[in-house]
């Protein structure tokens, strides 16, 4: 768990945890610098848990953050759930399920339900409509990595369990501020099989202080740049079989994004680096960040 300024959720997480039929085998907290209680509630309420750890750095950021707890986990499967997000009662029970079934698989992720702050479901408003055209746009192309870069309908890292090989193949989760998850996503779905099932597993909670709201430019040059990558590293695999089908799903795609000059502009770019990791270190560095936030 990547606890950061969330005082007011993080026992609430922590106890939907907790709440799992199929308990995880550790639970490892790592506080990104908060300047809340969050750190002294986690360890309240973990208090008569085991194995458990809860430990504080200065502040990295969400991916970075991930990153560390993967290090110091000792397991080979890795469930994250961000501090202000519910897993439901048998998302890990279900998961292990599907890794029985299918032992090839890598990563898994399940539907979202969203709630607001005080975890009240949501049937209305942005966030709502936001999901329902996500997920539209997933059954009209019948394919993943096109509809998860048209809308993430996975959503979060929450609903992320993966492998500790996968994110040790993909070079852990990218230096990305707001789309490290989709990154993540979309290239394990070129490096390993990835099931994206039907099941419930996640409230995730819509709140004033969500990062995606934070920054809409910033978070539109970082989807630009995971496109160009996807591009890069797909190439073929991201559009649905048959001329007709890919080129009208793939229009639609760019027609909704808005972002076809910064996305050609990156595509091209990305040749000069080795790794994605070295992309997307040079699109959010300064001076050049600046400039691309400019053309948003």
């Amino acid at each position: 768990m990547p606890l950061y300024q969330h005082a007011r959720y993080v026992a609430a997480a922590l106890q939907s945890v907790l709440a799992q039929g199929a308990p995880p085998h550790e639970i490892l907290v790592i506080d990104d610098g908060s300047n809340d209680d969050g750190a002294r509630i986690a360890e309240r309420t973990l208090r008569d848990v085991a194995p458990v750890r809860v430990l504080r750095q200065a502040n990295q950021g969400a991916a970075e953050t991930i990153n560390a707890a993967v290090r110091l986990a000792s397991c080979d499967w890795i469930a994250v759930l961000n501090s202000d997000d519910l897993f439901l009662p048998d998302k890990l029970a279900h998961c292990q399920r599907i890794i029985v079934d299918r032992p090839d698989t890598q990563m898994i992720a399940g539907r979202v339900a969203l709630i607001g702050a005080r975890g009240e479901p949501l049937t209305s408003g942005i966030a709502t409509d936001w999901l329902h055209r996500a997920h539209d746009f997933a059954a009209r192309t019948a394919h993943s990595p096109l509809a998860l870069l048209n809308e993430n309908f996975v959503a979060s890292t929450s609903n992320m369990v993966f492998t500790r090989a996968l994110w040790q193949s993909l070079g852990g989760f990218a230096p990305l501020r707001y789309c490290h998850d989709l990154d993540f996503l979309v290239r394990g779905l070129g490096a390993a099989p990835v099931a994206i099932v039907d099941a419930m597993h996640v409230q995730y909670r819509v709140h004033e202080r969500n990062t995606i709201g934070e920054d809409v430019r910033g978070v539109r040059v970082e989807l630009a740049a995971v496109i160009a990558e996807a591009m890069h590293a797909l190439g073929p695999h991201l559009l649905p079989l048959g001329d007709d089908d890919g080129f009208a799903a793939f229009a639609a795609f760019l027609s909704n994004k808005a972002l076809s000059d910064l996305v050609l502009y990156f595509t091209v770019l990305r040749g000069r680096f080795d790794d994605a990791h070295a992309f997307y270190r040079h699109i959010v560095a300064e001076p050049q960040r600046s400039r691309f936030l400019a053309a948003c």
